[in-house]
């Protein structure tokens, strides 16, 4: 046999010509790897070089582009700082200054866009509408800011702010004085805003919401303005009682026994204004202020059918219980009723009723200060609440007196030289409160009121359905002071994120009695109550509960765990409810499980319009929420 090494020995003998071409090969790769390379930019043909010079423009243009629109979005920026610096700075004495620095911010934007680059973007495919609009825009921002900003700075330096407020009076001769200035301004404003109207609608998103954005702040401010001119100012005389004396109701509610806008009232104060001069009288109480006997008389069928014939408690419908309809201007109807029945009122015209609770009167004590009361105690601003709703009736047998003292002091302060940075605080308080039903205003002079509507400064049912909600409202049916005892509170969880079509929500509300066994036997009955059909019902809380589905919506699908009645559909002055009675036992808790399905204009998530509660916003929770396009 041949051995391995003879066989390779063969092979070898047998192919000397591979060995050959092989080292070739071998010498040719040592060959190439000792030449020289090109550098990089001589092996890039002629056309690559065109292509690399016309990314570089891009890039360039592109930076160029967008290193404007961020000028232009930090100077417009800039104009409103200026603004919003001098009102934290108190800088609205130098108001030329003022307009000045923002005129400088506006024209700088405007010379921007107004320039040749973007004057060159306009001409683009794709970005040209988007960078017309912005220039459109800025225009529009700066003729104001040249034109009618000076005019509204020249009417403001004619009137004395601090003539306008004194000693307790409003003067409005300061502000009708101005007018002729102000209606200049306004005008100016008007025109500037009927341009920026005409702007049309980009397709880029963006620049269409910036856009959308500032023309609804513009249109507002525009409405306001229109209307203080045309309606308000001149209309200030008789409102601020120079062409007679004008009176209020302050209807004192205690959420201790719920009714549907708060509360049982307990007393009611009356608030004059003449020449300009607040003054207000003593508070009475319910009984005082006008009888048992005395009744309104104006409710609808359903009002009548639901909580007079119904029950299971009889509302008698005195001063008392006039805060039973979600609508302030059904509770002012009552008043009115009542007021025209007593002496008082058949002498007196009433201008309008308020509604306030607790919740306002602390509000008042942490912005104007604590109130000592005679027995030591000192309310604050973050105890009076309390103190008003449950333990005055632990420590006094005259509660409504205490709150008439508390509100008396508070009145008194709000009555004395104000500074702006107090005024500003109550304010901001006062819309907070007003949202969540703690205040609410209504006017009986139309003009006046549609001010209260624009301001949301009116409660009423949830009518608006592209901010959906749902109503909740509830009558304690056991005469107590069982409110402060009952937490309530509401979780919503959106079912679905469709694209297309309303959005559906469930909702649990729950109830829970938080007084235990023990407190329901030892606290006064005047706070436990106790039904006579119920003998044993002290502390337990009887709740006749209105649903109420969002505008455009509908509710369904009720289910309920404990000692509750399922919701029957039913009617409230020609709105869609559902009904029901519930006991809430010490130490126990209802639970209302139900679908929502919101109108497809909705724009917001789903909120709860409900009775006050001893808190100063209703306890809800979000469980999941999807963007509403």
């Amino acid at each position: 046999m041949t051995s391995h090494d003879d066989q390779a020995q063969h092979g070898q003998e047998m192919h000397p010509e591979v060995e050959a071409g092989n080292a070739a090969t071998a010498q040719s790769a040592v060959a190439v790897d000792t030449a020289p390379h090109k550098p990089w930019y001589r092996r890039i043909r002629w056309w690559g070089w065109f292509l690399i010079a016309i990314a570089a423009v891009l890039v360039v243009f592109a930076g160029a582009v967008g290193t404007q629109a961020l000028l232009v979005k930090h100077h417009e920026e800039a104009a409103i700082a200026v603004v919003k610096d001098a009102v934290k700075k108190h800088r609205l004495n130098d108001l030329d200054g003022v307009v000045s620095d923002m005129q400088k911010q506006t024209r700088a934007a405007k010379n921007i866009t107004n320039g040749p680059l973007w004057s060159f973007t306009e001409k683009l495919p794709g970005i040209k509408g988007s960078m017309r609009v912005v220039r459109m825009m800025t225009d529009v921002v700066d003729d104001m800011a040249q034109d009618t900003v000076p005019k509204f700075a020249d009417a403001a330096q004619t009137i004395d702010a601090k003539s306008i407020y004194k000693n307790g009076s409003i003067n409005a001769e300061p502000i009708v004085k101005a007018l002729p200035e102000l209606e200049t301004a306004a005008q100016s404003l008007q025109r500037y805003t009927e341009e920026f109207d005409r702007i049309p609608t980009p397709r880029i998103g963006i620049v269409a919401n910036a856009l959308n954005s500032s023309r609804g702040m513009l249109d507002r401010a525009n409405y306001y303005m229109q209307a203080a001119v045309d309606e308000y100012i001149p209309n200030l005389p008789k409102w601020l009682g120079y062409e007679g004396k004008q009176t209020y109701a302050i209807l004192a509610m205690t959420p201790g026994e719920m009714r549907a806008s708060g509360g049982l009232i307990g007393a009611v104060g009356a608030v004059t204004i003449t020449d300009g001069k607040l003054e207000i009288g003593d508070f009475e109480s319910n009984m005082k202020f006008a009888g048992a006997s005395i009744t309104a008389r104006n409710l609808s069928e359903d009002e009548n059918r639901l909580y007079r014939e119904e029950g299971p408690m009889s509302l008698n419908y005195d001063v008392r219980d006039i805060a039973n309809s979600p609508e302030t201007v059904r509770v002012a109807d009552y008043f009115k009723a009542i007021w025209n029945q007593t002496e008082m009122g058949k002498d007196t015209e009433l201008n309008g009723i308020v509604l306030a609770d607790p919740l306002m009167v602390q509000s008042l004590v942490k912005i104007l200060g604590d109130v000592r009361l005679d027995d030591g105690t000192i309310l604050t601003g973050s105890n009076t609440a309390d103190f008003l709703i449950n333990t005055a009736y632990k420590r006094y047998a005259n509660t409504d007196a205490m709150f008439a003292t508390v509100a008396k002091i508070c009145v008194k302060r709000l009555m004395g030289d104000l500074d702006a940075g107090k005024m500003a605080k109550l304010a901001g308080e006062v819309l907070t409160l007003a949202h969540n039903r703690h205040i609410s205003v209504y006017s009986f002079d139309p003009t006046m009121q549609q001010i209260f509507w624009d301001t949301e400064l009116t409660s009423t049912f949830p009518f608006d359905e592209a901010k959906p909600e749902i109503g909740i409202y509830i009558t304690e049916n056991n005469p107590s002071k069982m409110g402060w005892y009952i937490k309530r509170s509401t979780k919503i969880t959106q079912l679905d994120c469709l694209e297309d079509g309303p959005a559906k929500y469930h909702v649990e509300y729950t109830i829970r009695n938080t007084m235990t066994d023990e407190e329901s036997k030892t606290l006064p009955q005047y706070i436990t109550g106790v039904m006579s059909a119920f003998p044993d019902s002290h502390g337990t809380s009887f709740e006749k509960i209105v649903f109420m589905p969002p505008a455009g919506g509908t509710m369904s699908d009720f289910e309920v765990t404990g000692n509750g009645a399922d919701p029957v559909a039913d009617s409230l002055n020609y709105r869609l409810i559902y009904t029901t009675i519930t006991q809430v036992r010490p130490e126990s808790e209802v639970t209302y499980s139900f679908d929502v399905t919101v109108s497809p204009d909705a724009k917001r998530k789903l909120g709860v319009d409900e009775t006050p509660t001893a808190s100063e916003k209703p306890d809800v929770t979000y469980v999941k929420q999807c963007p509403v396009q």
